[in-house]
């Protein structure tokens, strides 16, 4: 569980996790230097729980290396990341450790998502939830996994450690949970465990409702970046390394020429556009973005009419 600043909901997550019907799990708390009582609330549970172990970082080193550090500590057989304003159901690790168990081609067991309040009150989640991945191609896996990542719910699912060892991991740019996701689709099939319930908290402070590119790239990676703000540019560097990578699993051209595909479609042209201004002056790219939006907004009108 990377955290920081977490004492707002960390309590509801640590409790959902210590509830599990499956118990024989450590759970890992790396805090990223919190300024708030976070990491006393974490010792208050591991002085109770022996499988409960806190890593205080010194500084802030950022989501991704955080969610690094959590996995190089970890020693099951099985990883999943928690997020510390999520909770889960009573038998969300049971479950989806029951199907890998049973399926070693699948790599990747997940539940279906419901949305939270900050009060526990149920709705819809923000964002489409990915369905199972089931081909017996990984490089129509692959393609599938990053055309339907969406919100990346399946980030918090379960892991085989084995395949991450061997991948990317997260890498410093917003968004390369997707990257994640897309490597651990070359190595197995995506199974989304109905059963098992992944409650996603929205409120104000996700990361996912920060604007700026810019400071939310201080979130991923601990400094203001304008490099680490070109999110789309670093997601394609990132995806044509990994499709070079598994050779013995499958050959890379197939895999290349999907992300060439991608990489040329007009929405996505426009984005590597944008990011390269923006790193040159983000007020000509704030500039471009409102020139182009605009009409954006006409058309997506005129469709509704």
């Amino acid at each position: 569980m990377p955290v920081f600043n977490g004492s707002n909901f960390i309590r509801d997550a640590i409790d959902s996790i210590i509830g599990q019907t499956f118990t024989d799990f450590e759970l890992i708390v790396c805090d990223n230097a919190s300024e708030d009582d976070t990491c006393d609330i974490v010792q208050q549970y591991a002085a109770k729980d022996s499988r409960i172990e806190l890593i205080r970082n010194p500084r802030n080193i950022g989501a991704s290396a955080n969610y690094n550090l959590g996995f190089r500590h970890g020693r099951g057989k099985y990883l999943k990341w928690c997020a510390h304003d999520d909770t889960l159901s009573p038998n969300y690790l049971e479950a989806c450790i029951r199907v890998m168990d049973a399926n070693p081609d699948v790599a990747l067991a997940f539940g279906s998502t419901l949305g939270i309040t900050g009060k526990n009150e149920i709705v819809r989640p923000v964002g489409d939830e990915t369905p199972s991945l089931e081909s017996d191609n990984p490089a129509e896996r692959f393609q599938r996994a990053i055309e339907l990542s969406g919100t990346c719910f399946p980030i918090f699912g379960v892991f085989r450690r084995e395949n991450l060892e061997r991948s990317t991991l997260h890498r410093p740019y917003y968004g390369s949970d997707r990257a994640v996701l897309a490597e651990a689709a070359i190595m197995g099939k995506f199974r989304r465990v109905e059963e098992a319930i992944f409650y996603n908290r929205e409120h104000e402070q996700r990361s996912i409702n920060i604007d700026d590119k810019v400071q939310r790239s201080f979130w991923q990676t601990g400094r203001k970046s304008r490099g680490a703000a070109a999110e789309h540019l670093q997601l394609a560097r990132h995806l044509f390394e990994i499709a070079s990578r598994h050779s013995d699993i499958t050959s890379p051209w197939p895999l290349r020429a999907a992300l060439i595909r991608r990489s040329l479609l007009p929405i996505q042209l426009g984005r590597y556009g944008l990011e390269l201004v923006h790193m040159v002056s983000p007020a000509a790219a704030q500039a471009a973005k409102r020139v182009f939006a605009k009409p954006q907004r006409n058309h997506e009108a005129s469709k509704m009419v």
